[in-house]
């Protein structure tokens, strides 16, 4: 398949204009008027011929690649297929491809290029080996100058997306894990951490080894990212890579229909512990009801680690 791909995003729509009129100086009974019979023409403006453009075409995502792994390439690229509105290919149709790119103190860094479709309407994109991990979307729509308002907001309303993921390759790196559980009357609980368990259980199931439990309770109240660290590796030395810590918090607990329903709110990070360095974060908030008060927090703790295992497989 035949495809080209360019860098950037923006494309400028420029046009000038230039009118000229004689008088004669001489004459001075004489003066340049309008014919009022004229026609004045308007040229449309960017947004304009960007919506027209974007409206009367169909961008679909054709095949995705299966999810890889940090610094492996994807086994296949993402094909788009641009059609208007009768269902015919467009030949020559520039499209803005919006992807995971890096992260920057735990947040997604977004990077973009332009593919452009053949003779039957596809394009192709293969994106760079990933740096990072991810559990995010890869968008597709009509290139154009985004910066305009109007242009950005046509381009939202005719963006396709697909799955854009990226497992950790950290699996078997050595890790540990620090979770601070509070009770409903908001004072952390100094033993027992359900939470810890719960989420190193999970991630034992998801393939990761080497991992385990230590105790970081008051660093962690305090929240200094630097004293957490200095406290953990005082306890692993150098055994471990990464950290993953928080708060379990409840938010809410009230009588239902079903019992009880337990609203929590988790906070983690996750550090190389290398370099200092926050690569992922994330906050959840669960509610989860039963018939029995225990059950329900139980199966909220629960929950609440299964959402986080997840996210960490895609997010360290």
């Amino acid at each position: 398949m035949k495809s080209t791909i360019k860098t950037g995003i923006y494309i400028a729509i420029a046009t000038s204009l230039a009118f000229s009129c004689a008088s004669n100086p001489k004459t001075s009974n004489n003066s340049v008027a309008n014919d009022s019979n004229s026609m004045s023409t308007e040229l449309p403006s960017a947004a304009d011929l960007y919506s027209d453009k974007a409206n009367s075409s169909k961008i679909t995502v054709l095949s995705s690649p299966k999810e890889t792994t940090k610094l492996k390439n994807f086994s296949s690229p993402y094909v788009i297929k641009v059609e208007d509105s009768l269902g015919n290919a467009v030949t020559d149709f520039e499209v803005t491809v919006v992807y995971p790119s890096s992260r920057k103190d735990g947040k997604i860094i977004y990077g973009e290029s332009t593919i452009v479709t053949n003779s039957e309407g596809k394009a192709e994109f293969t994106p760079p080996a990933p740096e990072c991990s991810f559990n995010s979307e890869i968008r597709f729509f009509p290139k154009g100058d985004i910066s305009d308002l109007k242009i950005k907001e046509t381009a939202k309303a005719n963006t396709v997306s697909a799955a854009y993921k990226v497992q950790t390759n950290l699996k078997s790196a050595g890790g540990i894990i620090a979770l601070v559980d509070f009770n409903q009357n908001g004072k952390a609980i100094t033993s027992n951490p359900v939470s810890s368990s719960n989420l190193l259980m999970t991630l034992m199931k998801l393939g990761f080894t080497r991992i385990g439990n230590i105790d970081l309770t008051n660093q962690v109240i305090v929240g200094d990212d630097a004293k957490i660290r200095a406290k953990a590796k005082e306890i692993v030395g150098s055994t471990s890579n990464f950290l993953v810590y928080g708060t379990v918090k409840i938010d809410s607990t009230a009588k239902t229909a079903d019992g009880t329903a337990y609203t929590l709110n988790g906070n983690i990070k996750c550090m190389d512990l290398k370099s200092g360095e926050i690569t992922f974060a994330a906050t959840k908030v669960i509610t989860v009801s039963d018939k029995n008060d225990w059950n329900a927090l139980d199966k909220a703790r629960k929950t609440l680690a299964s959402d986080f295992a997840n996210e960490i497989k895609y997010g360290i």
